[in-house]
């Protein structure tokens, strides 16, 4: 009867292909065959058993025999066959009878000489049993490993229990990392004793000299990680690292789910080295957390992206002012720790990337995600979200070492507003496009904020300004506001301008003339310069706008009227096209 306790005990070294499997020298110490001869070198005993085949069979085919031992009678045994087997990658021949007047075996094949009793089908059993039980170990194990770790995933203990489950089973450090080696949970190990970030850092390290080297994620020779464009291997990997200055061997697993890389878990051994044994049951606890580690992941992803939408909603009802009472701004900020008496200002950001693109909703997000944890102090508050393709920051604002200034809070405000600028600009690689309103007291204000710092994003890409813009910044147009909101401003503008925009020859040309001309302070070359044409023709437009007009425009009074037409009715045309997004409806 075969032995299946000692299927994962026997001797040998850490093979990262089919660790611990049935050799021939694990099949030596069978009863069947313990009164053997053998005559085989030390190195052919560990050559891997996974099938018997008879002689006649062997002999009839000329296809590879990796792992199987082949069993013969005495008079069937012949040199030339004994090298074809040699040749075809046998890992034994079992010959039952005499062993006198038998040829010299080659020397990669080990001849075992047993009595003439030893049949194919005792030898072929014995085989079946053994390679069986094996498998059979090796699942059980698998089975309460799995069902050690799934309790802790329907409890919903997150993945700090879970990598403490791994380091309990092992009795190892376990670690669970995400796929840019960053550190989710990390169990240490008392008898020996290594630092997460170290761990961390050791396997990201192994990573890059796998893709210096040019070799495919999760293969034997290199590391246990993919380069940036390339997804390891599924199934488990055996590694030996340095690890603080210290010679380690890591198993470890990728946590791969519906095609995507999410990170590894790994089982970091305290023994140096480590036994085959744990080396094989290690490799089925990493096997079986993957799965359930990926699974708590994508838990604990699905809660975070529903609580990122409520807070989102949140920052959008303060942007919108869409509560309907006092005591429901009050019940929701408290919801979020977020002080509603408190002084807020609100930054908004364009021109952050393609909007039509498919990853361009998703890229709004993580960049809203990054601007919360720009320049974070102790009490202070940041909110973001994504309004169209307009990031909006809701920045808590306290200025510290400047209480004494009137203006303290807009200076904070706009130092603020130059930083997310910065970094925006750093992670889209292009120009970016910033303005923030004022600063107001209450959260209840804050849709007093984002309205102008909307208006003075519209105004800043409007005239083409390239650097951070706050409302108060543009004081003419901050000026200005109310009456280009009402009717005798509308009016104004429209009577001025109409006959400039409704010329037939020259049409909006007319009254880009005419301001360039008012904005050089009258000075005809330079206005004709600043637009690219000839000064005759520069005369020539002034000379008929100043007709269409009925005005000279040589007097300086008249300039003003028609420089202030021109920026009511642009800054009309802003806050219509803000308030049509704050108000869709």
């Amino acid at each position: 009867m075969a032995d299946p306790a000692g299927v994962l005990a026997q001797d040998g070294p850490p093979d990262d292909a089919e660790p611990q499997q049935l050799t021939v020298g694990r099949l030596l110490q069978e009863r069947l065959l313990r009164p053997a001869r053998l005559a085989a070198s030390a190195e052919a005993l560990d050559t891997a058993v996974t099938w018997c085949l008879p002689w006649d069979e062997v002999q009839a085919g000329v296809g590879p025999l990796p792992g199987v031992v082949v069993h013969a009678r005495v008079g069937q045994v012949q040199l030339a066959a004994l090298r074809d087997l040699e040749h075809r990658g046998a890992a034994a021949v079992v010959i039952a009878g005499g062993a006198d007047d038998l040829p010299d075996p080659p020397a990669g094949l080990p001849m075992i000489h047993v009595g003439a009793h030893v049949s194919f089908r005792q030898l072929s059993e014995l085989v079946a049993e053994l390679v069986l039980a094996r498998d059979t170990h090796v699942l059980r194990y698998g089975l309460r490993v799995h069902r050690a770790l799934v309790e802790l995933l329907y409890r919903g203990a997150g993945l700090s229990a879970l990598g403490h489950q791994m380091a309990r089973l092992s009795g190892c450090a376990a670690a669970i990392l995400d796929a840019q080696y960053r550190v989710l949970a990390f169990e240490p190990n008392r008898d020996r004793v290594f630092d997460a970030t170290a761990v961390a850092d050791a396997l990201r390290e192994d990573a890059s000299s796998m893709a210096a080297d040019g070799l495919p994620a999760g293969t034997a020779a290199a590391g246990p990680g993919p380069s940036v464009s390339e997804q390891p291997h599924a199934g488990p990997q055996v590694r030996t690292l340095l690890i603080g200055g210290a010679s380690a061997t890591c198993v470890l697993n990728p946590i791969l789910l519906s095609g995507r890389h999410d990170g590894w878990v790994v089982i970091v051994e305290s023994a140096d080295p480590p036994s085959p044994h744990d080396i094989a049951q290690h490799r089925v606890v990493v096997e079986q957390a993957a799965t359930i580690v990926g699974t708590e992941m994508l838990r604990l992803r699905s809660i975070e992206q529903a609580e990122e939408r409520a807070r989102g909603d949140f920052v959008h009802a303060l942007l919108h002012g869409r509560f309907s009472n006092q005591h429901e701004l009050d019940a929701r900020a408290a919801h979020y720790d977020f002080p509603v008496a408190a002084t807020y200002g609100v930054i908004v950001a364009n021109q952050l990337g393609s909007v039509g693109s498919p990853d361009s909703p998703a890229a709004l997000f993580q960049l809203a995600q990054h601007a919360v944890r720009i320049d974070v102090r102790a009490g202070a508050h940041t909110l973001a979200t994504v309004v169209g393709d307009v990031l909006a920051v809701v920045r808590h604002v306290d200025p510290a070492g400047h209480r004494d200034s009137p203006d303290a809070a807009d200076r904070a405000l706009a130092d603020f507003a130059r930083t997310l600028q910065a970094e925006l600009e750093r992670r889209t690689h292009r120009k970016v496009a910033v303005a923030y309103g004022r600063c107001v007291d209450g959260a209840g204000r804050i849709l007093d904020s984002y309205r102008e710092a909307r208006i003075a994003l519209g105004i800043r890409n409007r005239l083409g300004v390239d650097r951070v813009c706050g409302f108060q910044d543009l004081r003419v147009f901050a000026t200005l506001v109310e009456l280009a909101e009402s009717p005798q401003g509308q009016a104004f503008a429209r009577d001025m301008l109409a006959p400039l925009r409704g010329s037939r020859a020259g049409g909006n040309d007319l009254e880009q003339a005419v301001i360039a001309y008012v904005a050089s302070g009258g000075n005809l070359n330079a206005a004709a310069r600043e637009l690219h044409i000839h000064r005759n023709t520069m005369l020539y437009k002034l000379d008929r706008a100043s007709r269409l007009l009925q005005l000279d425009l040589r007097e300086a009074e008249h300039q003003f009227a028609v420089w202030l037409a021109h920026k009511l009715s642009l800054l009309a045309e802003t806050v219509a096209a803000v308030d049509r997004d704050l108000n869709p409806t």
